[in-house]
């Protein structure tokens, strides 16, 4: 049996979100936007925030009805076919994979910082990958345990740091004048990034104990998303001078050392390593399902979607991301290339998702709400790749690129097959909501029926990431059928 052992609870799972979420933009972009845009800052992350609600219902619902260690790549398999499905994996694998070291480098160079010790900006990422791996193998119980223990003392200090700040030096009230268009738009483009990380969770749903709880961890990560995000830019507008040129780089040590003097700095640290352990474990758990989803469904080497017996824990998968995620990370440290480079390729790539997602959604979900819903989520990606300029669109294009890549690659297996079985996926028919699937076989053979139908109940428990169906009791093959011989 390859599917996951379903261990995590509600509680659990909204800490799984939260730590998935909060990263290493918690730290900077507070400071970013209100650097640039004055009291004003609380303008973009207002619009942000209120633009992801419908971007975030089209991927509740599909997690819900459709929960998978797939994630979004399962999603668009469903709803836009395998080869939509496969680009998506790829493209979610590639982000995944430039982003986990890279948010483990940002982790590095502050620990290094805070300690006055150049060396730990090498040590750091790699020890942090480390752990992430041996939590990953120990299992999603165990990490899902660890994350709760980390966003709760992350959000506890976070939050004392910023309600100090007010306490000590009052409220300041945000200004109401809206930014010129040019500034608000760069800044509401890179504020989105404090907002991924919902689809990376998605990886890990196929081991919730109830997927009707998905729609409510959504909503209970997001309001505490916005909680904390609220709170550290009014401590920064009570305590920081907005022309300080340090709010680029260490927004929260400025606020702290407002709130706490002497403490700031070994507060900020444990902040620091929380935040970024956090991130970093739940990223490289939800990886690790990822790959292994992908190598259930035939995408990947069949090795890797090899669980553990006792727990179901997909232990080979586990391994392979964390030695990979190490090495990159340990090249970046070594200076081999500059970790700028792996956010650069993240940024844009994580808002194809939620694009696709929304694809997804439109093309599954019936209704007049889904309508509304998908017509909103519609408007906002379309609005914020035009906004984003061209690191938003060549992401978009790289998505075409690999689509096309797929789908050629598919078209030439598929000319070339002569094969006496026929392949269906399975991940395709587990989806199926009624009880008998049909196959048309007027271009498989010269059947005496139409139509053959297999039963959905007994394809649901199949071991197996593809099925195969012997050919030779359907009749002849007719010559112009043989490019269709074969199924993804």
């Amino acid at each position: 049996m390859t599917d996951l052992k379903k261990s995590m609870g509600g509680i659990a799972g909204t800490f799984m979100a939260l730590s998935a979420v909060l990263g290493s933009g918690m730290m900077i972009l507070p400071g970013v936007s209100y650097h640039q845009l004055g009291k004003s800052a609380w303008i973009p992350w207002a619009i942000a925030a209120v633009s992801v609600i419908p971007l975030l219902s089209c991927y509740a619902w599909l997690g819900r009805r459709y929960p998978s260690a797939s994630g979004i790549a399962y999603y668009a398999e469903v709803a836009l076919g395998p080869a939509v499905g496969r680009t998506v994996g790829i493209i979610a694998t590639i982000g995944l994979v430039a982003a986990v070291p890279a948010t483990a480098l940002t982790g590095g160079r502050y620990v290094a910082q805070f300690l006055g010790i150049g060396a730990a900006a090498q040590v750091f990422p790699i020890v942090v990958l480390a752990g992430g791996t041996i939590v990953a193998y120990l299992g999603a119980n165990v990490s899902s345990k660890l994350q709760v223990a980390l966003i709760i003392g992350l959000f506890a200090l976070v939050t004392c740091i910023a309600v100090v700040a007010l306490a000590v030096h009052g409220f300041a009230p945000p200004n109401l004048a809206l930014p010129a268009h040019g500034d608000l738009g760069g800044v509401l483009t890179a504020v989105y990034v404090a907002f991924v990380g919902w689809e990376t969770v998605a990886f890990t749903f196929e081991e919730h104990k109830r997927s009707d709880l998905i729609p409510r961890i959504f909503a209970a990560s997001f309001a505490i998303v916005v909680v904390l995000y609220a709170l550290l830019l009014l401590g920064l507008f009570a305590t920081v001078d907005p022309a300080d040129g340090r709010l680029d780089s260490a927004p929260l040590v400025l606020l702290a050392e407002r709130a706490l003097g002497s403490l700031a700095r070994p507060v900020m640290l444990i902040v620091v390593i929380a935040c970024i352990t956090a991130n970093v474990f739940a990223a490289a758990l939800a990886l690790s399902r990822l790959v292994f989803g992908l190598a259930r469904s035939g995408y990947l080497p069949a090795k890797l979607s090899r669980v553990r017996e006792r727990d179901r824990n997909p232990v080979a998968a586990v391994l392979v991301v964390g030695a990979t995620l190490t090495l990159i990370a340990t090249l970046g440290a070594s200076g081999l290339f500059s970790f700028e480079v792996l956010f650069s390729v993240t940024g844009g790539l994580y808002f194809v998702l939620y694009g696709i997602g929304v694809a997804a959604f439109a093309r599954l979900a019936k209704g007049i709400k889904a309508r509304v819903i998908t017509v909103v989520s519609a408007i906002t990606v379309a609005a914020v790749t035009l906004i984003a300029g061209p690191s938003m669109w060549w992401s978009w294009a790289a998505f075409l690129v690999v689509l096309l890549g797929v789908v050629a690659l598919g078209r030439r297996t598929s000319k070339t097959a002569d094969a006496e079985t026929i392949q269906f996926n399975v991940a395709a028919l587990r989806a199926a909501e009624q009880e008998t699937v049909q196959f048309n076989v007027a271009g498989l053979r010269t059947a005496d029926r139409e139509t053959l139908q297999f039963d959905v109940g007994w394809l649901r428990g199949a071991d197996a990431p593809t099925l195969e169906f012997p050919t030779i009791n359907l009749g002849p093959r007719p010559k112009k059928a043989r490019e269709h011989a074969t199924h993804p």
